[in-house]
C-alpha cells in the first residue's frame, strides 16, 4: 500500500510538471523574488494605477490577457493631460471625456512586461475585478518591480505560492 501511494504522489508530481500555467508575476527585481502571483486565462483583465509625479492626478491603465497569453493594453485613463500624460489617440484609438477625467480607448497595444518603480507615496494599485485591490508596494517597500505574464509548470506555481503563504 506504501508503494502505490508512493508511486501515486511521485506520478501526480511528474504530471504536475507537464502542465504548464500561466500567471500574472510580480517579482521584485533587486530582491529577486516573486512578491505575487494569480493564475490568468485569456480574457482576464486588470488595472494598474498610480498618482503621477509632476501632475498628482490618478492614472489608470487597463490590461487584458489575450489568446496567446500576452498583456494587453486596452485602455488608459488620467485626471489630467499635461506634463508626461497622453495627449491623443493614435490609429483606431478613441480619445474621450469620460465625466471628469479622459480617456483612450481601443488600444490594442501588446505589453510585453513592465517594469514600475512602486512607492506609498504614489499609492501604486493592482485592480482585479472591481473590487480587490493589492498595494503594491505593501508588497515589497518602495523599489523596482516587474509585473508580466509568465508560463510555468504547475509544480512551480505551487512552490511559489506555498513560499508567498509562509513568508
Amino acid at each position: 500500500m506504501k508503494r502505490l501511494v508512493a508511486a501515486s504522489l511521485l506520478g501526480a508530481l511528474l504530471l504536475a510538471g507537464l502542465f504548464p500555467l500561466y500567471a500574472l508575476e510580480i517579482r521584485a527585481l533587486r530582491e529577486g523574488r516573486t512578491v505575487w502571483l494569480h493564475t490568468v486565462r485569456p480574457g482576464f483583465r486588470f488595472a494598474l494605477g498610480f498618482t503621477h509625479s509632476v501632475e498628482h492626478c490618478p492614472v489608470w491603465d487597463y490590461l487584458r490577457v489575450d489568446e496567446q497569453y500576452r498583456m494587453v493594453l486596452y485602455k488608459t485613463a488620467f485626471w489630467s493631460s499635461r506634463t508626461g500624460l497622453p495627449y491623443a489617440a493614435f490609429g483606431d484609438e478613441v480619445f474621450a471625456v469620460e465625466g471628469d477625467h479622459f480617456a483612450i480607448s481601443n488600444m490594442h497595444r501588446v505589453i510585453p512586461g513592465l517594469q514600475q518603480w512602486v512607492s506609498r507615496q504614489y499609492g501604486n494599485t493592482l485592480l482585479l475585478g472591481d473590487t480587490r485591490r493589492v498595494d503594491l508596494a505593501g508588497l515589497a517597500g518602495d523599489t523596482l518591480l516587474s509585473i508580466a505574464v509568465t508560463r510555468m509548470p504547475l509544480w512551480s506555481y505551487v512552490t511559489k505560492k506555498l513560499d508567498l503563504t509562509f513568508t
